[in-house]
């Protein structure tokens, strides 16, 4: 799933989605 979301959107695309679970891991964490 992830890679393909990373092909079709490129580095940028990947990076963000990078970013997105951190940031869910972050608010899991913080519970």
């Amino acid at each position: 799933m992830f890679f393909f979301f990373s092909n079709r959107l490129g580095c940028l695309g990947s990076l963000a989605i990078s970013l997105l679970i951190t940031a869910v891991l972050l608010l899991v964490f913080m519970r």
